[in-house]
């Protein structure tokens, strides 16, 4: 009787597990902290000037990373948890660096299926390594 309760909680409770998504945006936006800094760093001590497509590589990098832990720390349906960091992620990131309507540019959501996309990857990814 007891097995029987367990398998139908595992079954009928949700997938998803919020500590593997909080675990996976922190780690995400530590990186990318730390990618600013570095290029903070790199630009106020030399000539050098980012380019926009980099600074939008590097972005992608940090959540993918943070996708992957997410990935890592879950049990289930690790494709889901790297999906829900990277849309948390951008939309913080939007939140914080774009001043107009975000959710009406067709540009913003372009950005948000693509962030969506590769921390799916990365969420496929750490599940595979998790497990």
């Amino acid at each position: 009787m007891v097995m029987a309760k367990k398998n139908s909680r595992e079954t009928n409770g949700s997938n998803l597990r919020p500590i593997a998504i909080v675990k996976g945006f922190v780690l995400s936006q530590f990186i990318l902290l730390c990618i600013s800094v570095a290029l903070a760093l790199a630009v106020y001590f030399s000539s050098w000037r980012a380019s926009p497509e980099l600074l939008n590589i590097l972005a992608h990098v940090g959540v993918f990373a943070g996708a992957i832990w997410a990935g890592v720390s879950c049990h289930k349906k690790a494709w889901l948890h790297g999906i829900v960091v990277g849309l948390v992620a951008f939309v913080v990131l939007s939140w914080m660096g774009y001043g107009g309507p975000a959710f009406t540019s067709w540009l913003w959501w372009k950005g948000l299926l693509q962030m969506g996309l590769v921390a799916m990857l990365g969420g496929i990814l750490g599940g595979l390594f998790g497990h």
